[in-house]
């Protein structure tokens, strides 16, 4: 089979500035361009805590939220838990909470978190964890997945993947701050 070169390089070429379009896009559109999410959703949904108990997550709404997706099969969320769980104790008293969404089974979480000590509230719906993920931005399914609301209910910065505690130290640092009117 004989590859004709021009045709192989068009494909190149054609590539590359697909993914160089993307990339562009992806580091320099403004952050209000790259995050028109809303919060909405979030304090809309009620989802149970591991017990089978209906929470109306409106019961958060003008705190400081970190917002954790998770799930028990998920090494790096379980990782980051005992973090999250500093960050939790650490903050309560700034008008800030830990929330955690498992992606899961109501039966594995409870089995979890016999074995395993958790500070903050935990919820628990592997379809409407799913739907709100992707509605606060994690159109890959992505776990670990934390979204960072200020007081207002504005998301701040959404990180998929794992995190750490003093990278969400630093995210939290200004919106603890009191805001300093002019």
């Amino acid at each position: 089979m004989k590859i004709n070169k021009t045709k192989l390089h068009v494909t190149i070429y054609v590539v590359a500035i697909i993914f160089l379009g993307f990339s562009f896009s992806r580091i320099f559109l403004k952050p209000a361009e790259k995050n028109n999410l809303s919060s909405a959703p979030l304090f809309a949904s009620v989802i149970n805590d591991p017990y089978g108990k209906p929470q109306n997550l409106k019961q958060f709404q003008h705190k400081i939220i970190v917002l954790n997706f998770w799930a028990t099969w998920c090494e790096p969320c379980r990782e980051e838990m005992p973090e999250l769980s500093n960050i939790y104790v650490e903050n309560q008293p700034k008008n800030v909470v830990v929330v955690g969404i498992a992606i899961d089974e109501e039966k594995a979480v409870r089995s979890y978190l016999k074995s395993t000590k958790v500070t903050y509230p935990i919820l628990v719906d592997e379809d409407k964890g799913v739907v709100l993920g992707k509605n606060l931005g994690n159109n890959e399914g992505i776990l670990p997945y934390t979204v960072i609301i200020d007081s207002q209910g504005i998301i701040q910065k959404t990180i998929p993947g794992r995190i750490h505690q003093g990278q969400l130290n630093a995210i939290l640092k200004p919106l603890l701050q009191p805001s300093k009117s002019l």
